[in-house]
């Protein structure tokens, strides 16, 4: 990355760095995190990973970044072909379920402790936001179709529902008392749709 005071635009690092340092995120945490690593998944020099970040933390940044595209870009495959927002938050539910106890459940596959802990503790807000977003365009089809109030703001509807299935991965679902992804499914599509229909 180039200097901030050298006139110069700054250069985006090359796309498979960047998938380096998410790999390197996802594998061994925030903590955990070496440019030497980057390099070596990379197969490039650790020179070269430094000359396209700047710094470690600007790697790890990247990192994140590309970690939460790939989770929601990750999600997004899955609940858009659905018919009803009810099924979309539902399938959502569903996902981040066997997410939590199938590291495989998202492609790339998503986890180190909790690799969505670790973005909510490091990437916190442009994670929710960018997200809430996602959903804000969801449940506005949902008003088109009258699936949900009309009145509603549709960000905050979205950061509602963002809210809650982050809480999922969060909670232990011993409190949460889910017992399959079935009954995450259904269970949090009919709260979350009850709390948002139209209201008479």
């Amino acid at each position: 990355m180039l200097s901030e005071n050298d006139g110069s635009k700054a250069v985006e690092p090359p796309l498979e760095l960047v998938r380096a340092a998410g790999e390197c995120v996802r594998r061994n945490g925030v903590r955990g995190f070496r440019l030497s690593e980057v390099a070596t998944s990379a197969r490039v020099s650790r020179g070269t990973v430094y000359n396209a970040f700047g710094d470690k933390q600007a790697a790890i940044n990247a990192g994140l970044a590309y970690l939460c595209s790939a989770f929601i870009d990750g999600l997004a495959a899955a609940v858009t072909p659905m018919p009803t927002l009810r099924g979309q938050v539902g399938e959502a539910a569903a996902l981040i379920y066997e997410h939590a106890t199938t590291p495989q459940a998202l492609v790339p596959p998503l986890r180190t402790e909790s690799i969505i802990a670790t973005l909510l503790e490091h990437y916190g807000d442009p994670l929710c936001r960018t997200w809430a977003a996602f959903w804000a365009t969801l449940v506005a089809d949902a008003q088109r179709r009258g699936e949900v109030d009309s009145g509603l703001d549709t960000m905050h509807a979205g950061d509602l529902i963002v809210r809650v299935l982050l809480s999922l991965e969060i909670l232990p679902f011993s409190v949460a008392g889910f017992s399959s992804a079935d009954d995450a499914r259904t269970r949090i599509g009919d709260l979350m749709l009850d709390g948002l229909a139209p209201r008479h």
